[in-house]
């Protein structure tokens, strides 16, 4: 309560110092981007979000350029119904939509995510987002609940389409510089031109880095570059090229035991991971290519792309070190047909989808460790690379094909409907000749019954389902639009689970939903209630020898609301709030609990899911004067939440915790004083417990601060 009066008071201050001039007039001139937002990712058309069917939030460029956009946490935080944080300042931002997203141990699962519609999810579910280049970011979609039915398989969560600065729209340059404490640095340059009167080019460069001193075995950096080479031919016609190359490296230091915890949170500083495993990382490289048309020919729009990614990934982990190599290519192909139906507007699009992963994994044993009785390890004691223990190939195959007719009976109503097929195939083989066995703490040598797929081994699973959905909207008046949907998702397990349990079901979610969308001159908002039933959803469990599992969940039900609103005090100055409440249980759910050598299957049919609070609030304020002054402050608060799914334990969550921005922007020159966490709460990213009752504290960062200085020119 004393942050939330600080809070209060700040913001009273701020309208003291920076008075809002034409508060007392009847009507507030609000920009367009304000008011009409446009979305492109819920429908794959153009549609204003108030005749979308769908609960979408769009973080526009006002926003973005409050925070120092080190990672996608900062654009989407205080999104009600996105769970969403990190452990530093890199990009292994925690994703989860709605309860999608639960179950990752690392990257974004369960979610599709694009960018600039271009789809960067593996067909096994998991984005990685060490590639993007947040300095480029425009602004973010984000579609809540399944959207199978357009984008496929692994979107049962939601999609998110990040896009990027067009060279068709941006001329000139930016440069931007910035730094601040746990010597973090941003450096960040690009220039938008064109050739001609057809060919447009943006070329850009960016490095992002901090030691995060206030853990060990904490630094982050990451350089990239990329360029843009994109046509717009005489006759409409654009042809959109992206390259991009990212060298990115990434310490992990694992969780803290709860006497490590206490102790930051009295001190400050964390100090060693709790457990042997101390130098966890993710080094990775990665070159990305995409190419996307967009042509008219008559009624009909022809929008083909194709996208490559070449991966590479140096990963120490629990028990081993991973090398991998990963090829993906994929192409989409979407076609819109805009026709006259029964006197009706309507829009018919229609395509398919392919995408090919293909991974070569070698892994190694740590090659320094110290051990204890009967040979276990207690510390690892660097990440260098042991001798060779296994080799692994897997490949994966997505296709898709889908149709989708939008149609307008008249000025009021819109309705979408459509179905989607799909097929994954997934194919892993390898050669295991040791591994480490959580059991005992040791690596053992093949032939041992202790260890899984020993010697060769192959495994081969099939995913198909259809993905039907209706959406309706209605104008009930010129401010106040209602939506309905029905929709489905299907979610597929991961290579990895695959791996560790060939048994795992496909995963199907079905959705019904009601919204009410209002724009209005001084304020708006958007709410929405769903129910969200789920069969074979994936569970985690962590046993008590730290292992972690996967099986199937008979059944789920989510049930949720969320609410975001916005009130224009002038048209440079507004508050507003989200809320979000998240009522997620197991209906059916046996969990298989390890005891010594045996299993017991113990019933949590009727718990909660864990780390999902029922509650999540944000609060926040944007202001800038006609001097160029401005000021951003945004407090976001998750409550309670269990830590696992015995449902034996809460954790509190965290209150208040408040970002800022103060800034000065004149002419070309901008610079601004961001402030994360200006309160300084101590508190946990994530606690879990294990069967056992062990628990693990992922710490937050403490409070930083970045001055960031920008030109344009």
């Amino acid at each position: 309560m004393r942050h939330l009066l600080i809070l209060c008071l700040m913001i009273i201050i701020c309208a003291g110092v920076f008075p809002p001039v034409s508060i007392y007039a009847e009507e507030v001139e609000i920009t367009g981007q304000q008011l009409e937002q446009i979305s492109i990712t819920a429908t794959r058309l153009e549609r204003k979000t108030e005749e979308v069917s769908a609960s979408v939030v769009i973080v526009g460029e006002d926003k973005l350029e409050n925070t120092k956009m080190f990672n996608l946490k900062e654009a989407l935080i205080g999104t009600p119904g996105v769970l969403i944080d990190t452990r530093n300042h890199g990009y292994d931002s925690r994703l989860i939509i709605r309860g999608s997203g639960l179950k990752a141990r690392y990257g974004v699962r369960e979610i599709m995510v694009l960018l600039n519609g271009v789809p960067i999810t593996d067909p096994d579910s998991l984005t990685r987002l060490d590639f993007i280049d947040t300095q480029l970011i425009e602004r973010v979609e984000v579609v809540k609940g399944p959207n199978s039915t357009l984008w496929g398989a692994n979107a049962a969560g939601g999609v998110i389409n990040i896009i990027t600065k067009s060279p068709f729209q941006k001329k000139g340059g930016i440069i931007k510089l910035g730094a601040g404490d746990f010597n973090t640095q941003i450096y960040h340059l690009s220039y938008s031109s064109n050739i001609g009167d057809k060919l447009f080019i943006s070329v850009s460069g960016s490095r992002r880095q901090s030691d995060n001193s206030w853990r060990r075995w904490n630094r982050f950096w990451t350089n990239q570059i990329s360029i843009q080479p994109s046509l717009l031919l005489s006759d409409g016609t654009t042809i959109e090229n992206f390259f991009s190359y990212t060298k990115a490296s990434l310490q992990l230091p694992g969780s803290l035991s709860e006497e490590q915890f206490e102790e930051y949170r009295a001190t400050g500083r964390a100090r060693e991971t709790f457990g042997p495993w101390q130098y966890s990382g993710r080094y990775s490289e990665s070159l990305f290519f995409s190419s996307k048309v967009t042509k008219e020919i008559g009624n009909f729009e022809i929008k083909p792309l194709i996208f490559i990614n070449k991966w590479s990934h140096h990963h120490p982990v629990t028990g081993r070190i991973n090398d991998a190599d990963t090829m993906t290519y994929g192409t989409d192909i979407q076609i819109n047909n805009r026709h006259t139906l029964l006197n009706m507007d309507g829009t018919l699009t229609a395509g398919f989808t392919i995408r090919y992963d293909d991974q070569d994994t070698d892994y190694f044993k740590y090659a320094e460790y110290a051990t204890g009785y009967r040979g276990r390890i207690t510390e690892v004691l660097s990440d260098d690379v042991g001798e060779h223990i296994e080799e692994q190939k897997r490949e994966t195959l997505l296709w898709g094909i889908y149709v989708q007719e939008s149609i307008r009976p008249d000025s009021r109503w819109i309705v979408d409907f459509g179905i989607r097929f799909d097929k994954v195939k997934f194919d892993i083989s390898g050669t295991k000749k040791a591994g480490y066995d959580w059991s005992s703490g040791t690596y053992l040598d093949c032939p041992d019954s202790r260890l899984t797929n020993c010697g060769d081994y192959s495994i081969e699973k099939t995913y198909d389902a259809f993905s039907p959905r209706l959406g309706i909207t209605y104008k009930l008046t010129d401010m106040i639009h209602l939506y309905g949907n029905i929709s489905t998702g299907i979610q597929t397990p991961t290579e990895g689970e695959i791996s560790e349990n060939p048994d795992l079901e496909l995963v199907k979610v079905s959705n019904y939903e009601f919204g009410i969308k209002a724009r209005h001159s001084r304020w708006m908002f958007d709410s929405a209630i769903y129910y969200s039933p789920v069969k074979d959803e994936i569970v985690r469990v962590i046993q008590q020898d730290g292992t972690t599992e996967y099986v199937n969940a008979g059944k789920t039900k989510k049930k949720g609301f969320e609410f975001t609103g916005t009130y224009f005090l002038t048209s440079s100055w507004r508050i507003g709030a989200t809320y979000a409440y998240s009522d997620y249980k197991f209906d059916e759910f046996s969990e298989p609990v390890r005891v010594g050598s045996t299993t017991v299957n113990m019933d949590r049919s009727g718990n909660r899911l864990p780390y999902v609070p029922k509650h999540q609030y944000s609060l926040f304020t944007n202001y800038k004067h006609p001097s160029g002054l401005k000021l951003s402050i945004q407090s976001n608060t998750w409550c309670s939440y269990y830590m696992d799914n015995a449902n034996s334990e809460k954790y509190k969550g965290y209150s208040f915790v408040t970002n800022a921005m103060l800034g000065y922007e004149k002419g070309s020159f901008d610079i601004a004083l961001i402030v994360d966490n200006i309160f300084n709460k101590r508190y946990a990213v994530e606690v879990t417990k294990d069967t056992r009752g062990v628990k693990r504290y992922t710490p937050a960062s403490p409070r930083s601060f970045i001055i960031r200085a920008t030109y344009r020119f």
